[in-house]
């Protein structure tokens, strides 16, 4: 019965490196270990510890995904700080200052801010930053 196993954790691995999705690992491991299991125990047995292991490697599977997707959805602190314009590159892309460094970035209105204006972040994508005008220079 056990070789049934050890197949089924084979087949899973394979079919794991093509899909990359984490939860047939969980199988896979959770078959290899009642196949190495099998060897001291029964047959009834092995069939409830490749079901208990199933459940609780893909349990665990799921709570790290989980912790790791919420890791990328952290507040980003960056939004609504002010910036100072260096000047005007390639277009529409400006070169700002902010913490001390010189970014890229790109005005959302579509509006060219003279050198020495401020900004505000409104958001950031890589290392481009999307800026507005700042509340109290807006037109009403």
């Amino acid at each position: 019965m056990q070789w049934a196993f050890l197949v089924l954790a084979l087949f899973a691995a394979l079919v794991e490196l093509h899909t990359g999705t984490f939860y047939l690992a969980g199988v896979a491991a959770a078959a290899l270990v009642t196949t190495l299991v099998g060897f001291w125990l029964r047959d009834e047995l092995l069939i409830f510890i490749f079901v208990l292991l199933c459940v609780i490697l893909t349990g665990a599977v799921t709570l790290v995904r989980l912790r790791h997707k919420r890791a990328k959805d952290r507040v980003d602190f960056d939004v609504g700080q002010m910036v100072t314009v260096q000047g005007v590159s390639q277009g529409d892309h400006l070169t700002v200052n902010y913490r001390g460094a010189t970014w890229e970035a790109v005005m959302d209105d579509g509006s060219l801010p003279a050198p020495g204006s401020t900004a505000v972040i409104q958001r950031r994508t890589d290392k481009l930053l999307h800026l507005t005008v700042p509340p109290e220079r807006r037109r009403t």
